[in-house]
């Protein structure tokens, strides 16, 4: 696909920042014993060269000594080279040691020295190390780590709270210690967004880009339980037969002049769906605010009433209603006037097990945010032991507990940040430049094409898009491969423009701003995803409209084929806190599972899907023109399965073929067995540095160089070790081994500093011979390139959303 040299950016990009001051890990520096270690090592250098002259003298002279000088010259010379004081001999070794001159005197001197600073280094570093423990302790006990784990971890915070409890005497105290230094790590220097660990804010770029505030701005934090759980309750309680168990009907988005209240089901075993709509004819507490049909109709005589409003109604959606399903609320008052909660716990009526137990969270859940740590965590503990009683009190054998019921938070900072200078645009059109060069077609898109010619084609110009998706589905091929399957590379590359149901070649840059040792200032690419604001779209509600919605708006009209619409893919693995019912950036399409909102949705037998000779393209429209099916959801497209697989690649077939696209730390998850450290510098592209340089290191090797009995030991020997092999101070360490890790051990870099004792006992209490370590540059590193933001200095990750039109 040929597009355009010249990337467009958005103007707005997300920032990521940490929610603690980066220069905290400064605190945890052990500056005395690193000053104690140098003069130890400059002394022993030193005594080492006049050891080595001499051992030369003594070799000179041993041949001329008579027998009994000779055997103690030997033993003294071999004392020197090991660093012993030399074994008593009486006379003889006064007579060696006179004909040798002020030379030995020297060395005496000089070896004491040594062993003074060496134990002066040794004392200062535990003195140092058993400080760091106790800032640790200070830094869960208040302020922002406090609050971050008042949530993300309560039980944490609780353990630390202990007097004496954070220590390195003990492994359970150094397991709490290895665990609270993570997630201080993760709040002053990782950016993945979780509440108060990582907040997210807005900023703006390019030319005319409006002003922002670096100080003084607010936060605004939502509180919520696992979705699961409401699914759960929704199911017990409206699971009843008069609602239409196993009826067929068409979902309406109102009867009448009549306002309905209204739950989906759906079920997410299979790649399908089993779904049905019901009509709630219970709700009492909200009688004022929803009008029922007939005040309170059976829903068997609603389902009745449908039929006669639509008689012909297409009967394709069988409602199929199973213990192991999930269900959805929907309700017919104003958007944005409840939650997931709110909708859950209005529809309780009055007397069930449970309504009481909703509305004690719910109470909870609004007092959360302004809570102090402390009670906040107790709220956060009495949040998840009701969920769990909710929960236990409403599993069944077929639908089992829900596995994970901690609360979550979000925190976005309402006001938007000052917009990034000038050079990051720069280097960003730079970064654009090569990435329009491997901008290519996904082979899943090739193998679609070639679908349509062989198997529909030859019968059909066109096609209903439920009976194109049926076939496409049910016929065996390369086409039904995920999208980033190895084996579609053997599909013939094909060259395509973009068609009127796709959007424009976009892709979002995850960068830091960084230093480089001779003053140049770059940015540090981390990850590429796609393009169309996904990211930005899970927070959008969080801000107020101008902020973030208005600019998403503008980017999806930027994107979207003239005369074209954009539809919305909703899908059941994107539901979130944030993004309730869907991102809402456009008319959603209903693929089933009840996740489309209660009116204004297409469905599937609204559109039809054709070739389009001109581009190349599958067109997916309705009876008024092209729409574009496009998913703007976290979960990464190459996830998606089924229906909103197909629908996510004609709307977007592009996929980026730079080897940085897949992300770090996808690459460093499965790793060749190595038995040696394999280096990979920093690779550049003018102002972007591409990737960071690594060390690929067998944990057997590194563990056999720097073990000693002692933690001063040890750490020197590190120091030794990572000068030897030019790493820098600062490095984060993924564990991995020849096979993939999936899970937390794998994925979750740790932090590791040659002047923080603390992040390598850390580490090395988590190591097993068996792995494999990459050790990363830490670019920018805390402590250098951070941003004053709100009186503290952040690390900051940004997302910036580039895209490519065609060439010509």
């Amino acid at each position: 696909m040929q597009v355009s040299e010249q990337a467009t950016i958005a103007p707005f990009v997300l920032v990521r920042l940490s929610g603690t001051a980066a220069s905290t890990l400064l605190e945890f520096r052990a500056d005395g014993a690193l000053s104690a270690l140098d003069e130890a090592d400059a002394l022993t250098r030193r005594l080492d060269a006049l050891a080595g002259r001499l051992s030369e003298e003594l070799y000179a002279l041993i041949p001329a000594l008579p027998d009994e000088d000779r055997r103690v010259a030997i033993r003294l010379r071999r004392d020197i080279h090991n660093g012993r004081p030399p074994r008593p001999a009486g006379a003889a070794l006064e007579r060696v040691v006179a004909r040798l001159g002020p030379g030995f005197a020297a060395w005496r001197e000089l070896r004491e020295r040594s062993a003074a600073a060496a134990a002066r280094y040794e004392t200062t570093l535990e003195s140092e190390l058993a400080a760091s423990y106790a800032v640790l302790a200070k830094q869960a006990g208040d302020g922002a780590l406090a609050r971050a784990l008042s949530v993300a971890a309560p039980e944490i915070l609780a353990a630390a709270a202990r007097p004496d409890a954070v220590h390195g005497g003990s492994k359970q105290g150094r397991r709490l210690a290895r665990t609270l230094f993570n997630y201080l790590v993760r709040a002053a220097v990782k950016t993945s967004p979780l509440g108060w660990l990582s907040p997210v804010a807005v900023c703006s770029i390019g030319e005319g880009a409006p002003p922002g505030d670096a100080e003084s701005g607010s936060y605004r934090a939502v509180a919520s339980l696992p979705h699961p759980l409401y699914f759960r309750l929704l199911q017990r309680l409206q699971a009843r037969e008069d609602a239409g168990r196993g009826a067929r009907f068409h979902p309406p988005a109102r009867i009448g002049d009549d306002r309905l209240v209204r739950s989906s089901y759906f079920h997410t075993r299979t790649n399908g769906f089993f779904w049905r709509e019901d009509v709630l004819t219970g709700a009492a507490e909200h009688a004022h605010e929803v009008t029922l049909p007939g005040g309170g109709t059976p829903g068997s005589a609603v389902l009745a009433r449908l039929r006669e409003d639509d008689p012909a109604a297409p009967w394709t959606r069988v409602a199929r209603l199973t213990d192991a399903g999930l269900i959805r609320g929907e309700s017919a008052w104003p958007t944005g006037a409840y939650d997931a909660h709110d909708a859950v716990a209005g529809l309780a009526p009055h007397g069930t097990p449970f309504a009481e137990g909703l509305s004690a969270i719910g109470e909870d859940l609004r007092r959360l945010p302004d809570a102090e740590p402390r009670e906040r965590a107790a709220i956060a503990r009495r949040l998840a032991g009701r969920a769990r009683d909710l929960d236990e009190a409403t599993a069944t054998a077929t639908s089992p507990r829900v596995p994970e019921l901690s609360v979550r938070e979000d925190v976005v900072r309402a006001q938007p940040l000052p917009p990034l200078p000038e050079w990051v645009g720069e280097a960003l059109s730079v970064y654009g430049r090569r990435l329009a060069s491997v901008l290519q077609v996904l082979p899943q898109y090739a193998a679609s094409l070639r679908f349509w010619r062989q198997h529909v084609a030859p019968g059909h110009d066109w096609l209903p898009l439920p009976a194109f998706l049926a076939r496409y589905l049910a016929t065996p091929g390369p086409h039904l491969l995920d999208n980033l399957d190895v084996r579609l590379l053997d599909e013939p590359p094909v060259d395509v423009r973009p068609g009127p149901s796709t959007l424009l070649p976009a892709f979002s840059v995850l960068f830091q701003a960084a230093t480089l040792e001779d003053g140049e200032r770059v940015i540090v690419v981390n990850q590429i995803m796609d393009g169309v604001g996904g990211i930005a779209a899970r927070f959008r509600a969080l801000f107020e409209p101008d902020v973030l919605t208005g600019p998403l708006d503008a980017w999806l009209a930027h994107l979207t084929p003239s005369g074209s619409r954009p539809l919305e893919l909703t899908v059941a693995t994107d539901w979130n806190p944030i993004q309730a019912r869907c991102a809402g950036r456009a008319r959603p399409l209903d693929l089933g599972g009840g996740l489309a909102p209660k009116g204004g949705f297409v469905s599937l037998e609204q559109l039809r899907v054709r070739l389009d000779q001109a581009t190349g393209t599958l067109v997916v429209e309705d009876a008024t023109g092209p729409v574009v099916p496009f998913y703007s959801g976290l979960v990464p497209r190459r996830m998606l399965k089924g229906v909103a697989n197909v629908l996510s690649t004609i709307a977007s077939p592009w996929f980026c073929a730079a080897p940085e696209a897949g992300g770090t730390s996808a690459t460093m998850l499965r790793l060749e067995g190595i038995d040696r450290v394999v280096h990979r510098p920093r690779e550049r592209l003018g102002p972007v540095l591409v990737r960071r340089a690594h060390w690929a290191v067998p944990a057997a090797e590194l563990l056999a160089a720097i073990r000693r009995p002692t933690m001063a030991g040890t750490f020197a020997a590190y120091r030794s070790w990572a000068a030897e092999h030019g790493l820098p101070d600062q490095v984060f360490v993924r564990r991995g081994g020849a096979v993939p890790d999936l899970y937390a051990k794998g994925r979750k870099p740790l932090w590791l500093s040659a002047s923080v004792p603390l992040s390598l006992s850390a580490l090395l209490d988590s190591l097993t011979e068996e792995d494999i370590l990459v050790m990363e540059e830490a670019l920018p590193a805390a402590g250098r390139d951070s941003v004053l933001i709100d009186g503290s200095p952040r690390m900051t990750e940004y997302v910036a959303h580039l895209s490519w039109g065609a060439r010509g």
